[in-house]
């Protein structure tokens, strides 16, 4: 069998995250991380380096410049300078390094420039997206930029195309995350997985800031011992939290909610299950537990990722 580094060269990417499923040491991470850059998974790749941020010794500035590069390429420039001061608070490691980071800032910040010259769309632009365009890739590019500008010249336009049929759930339910943030005081009604919700936007909670999601995360690490494990039941979190707003997930306990994402996660490996087990760890009931596991996996099902072609 070829070696990792010999795998990546040959461009055998997705043989590599296989064969690095179960690693739990911090040596054969690098390969996994370029693995899921070189199959455009960066989100992914992002988050391997936070789990194992500090743990890279001899690959800490291969590390580093992949890391800003990939904040540069997804256009997180806040987050580009936030881990670019983590970086410039290591101890010394080289001359070299020490060069690439004191030009850092200025590549980022030119970068960030460029991006704001070249792709901001204008409102018109977006408008005309908004109302006749059906790639949702098209669609998610144009309603992320809307936070250039007032969110609320665009509400119209945000509701009608929530209320659009045929399209993709993670587009469709984007407008109303837009309307929280702005603040938009009307009611308004959606259908959502079946259900008809009258909300105002601004008495709803954004995702992602409730109190107990770090807790959660916290858990599924701690039960799944095994990083690929856990990044997976954590990404399944993540789209669960988008699939049932404005629907709270946080309504089931942590303990519950971190087993049934555990166990869907086990069923992704292929790794025997044994659910009186887990909910017997985590204190929680084993009806409980398979009753959450069949709805989560439906919603699942029902509510597909945004594909690069659909």
């Amino acid at each position: 069998m070829d070696s990792l580094k010999t795998l990546i060269e040959k461009r055998q990417f997705q043989l590599v995250l296989d064969l690095t499923a179960n690693t739990r040491g911090a040596s054969d991470i690098p390969y996994r991380i370029s693995a899921y850059i070189g199959l455009g998974k960066l989100d992914e790749a992002l988050r391997l380096i936070k789990q194992y941020q500090g743990k890279f010794e001899d690959a800490t500035f291969n590390i580093m410049k992949v890391h800003l590069e990939m904040l540069m390429t997804l256009n997180k420039y806040d987050i580009a300078y936030q881990e670019l001061k983590y970086y410039q608070n290591l101890p010394y490691i080289s001359q070299e390094v020490e060069e690439f980071l004191n030009g850092a800032e200025g590549m980022i910040r030119t970068h960030e420039r460029n991006f704001q010259r070249i792709k901001r769309k204008s409102k018109e632009e977006i408008i005309e997206i908004l109302e006749k365009e059906t790639d949702s890739l098209i669609l998610l590019s144009a309603l992320t930029e809307i936070r250039n500008y007032n969110i609320n010249d665009f509400s119209t336009h945000l509701i009608k195309l929530m209320a659009r049929e045929n399209i993709n759930s993670f587009v469709g339910i984007y407008p109303l995350f837009l309307l929280v943030s702005g603040g938009y005081a009307q009611p308004l009604s959606l259908t959502k997985n079946g259900k008809l919700y009258t909300v105002v936007p601004k008495d709803l909670e954004p995702p992602f800031v409730n109190q107990n999601y770090e807790k959660v995360v916290a858990l599924i690490e701690e039960v799944a011992k095994d990083p690929s494990l856990s990044e997976v039941a954590v990404s399944l979190f993540n789209e669960l939290i988008i699939i049932l707003y404005p629907e709270n997930i946080f309504d089931e306990s942590i303990n519950l909610l971190s087993g049934a994402l555990l166990a869907i996660a086990y069923d992704h490996f292929q790794i025997p299950r044994h659910d009186a087990a887990l909910a017997e760890g985590l204190g929680i009931d084993e009806g409980d537990l398979k009753d959450l596991v069949r709805k989560f996996k439906q919603l699942l099902i029902e509510n597909p990722p945004i594909k690069a072609v659909e």
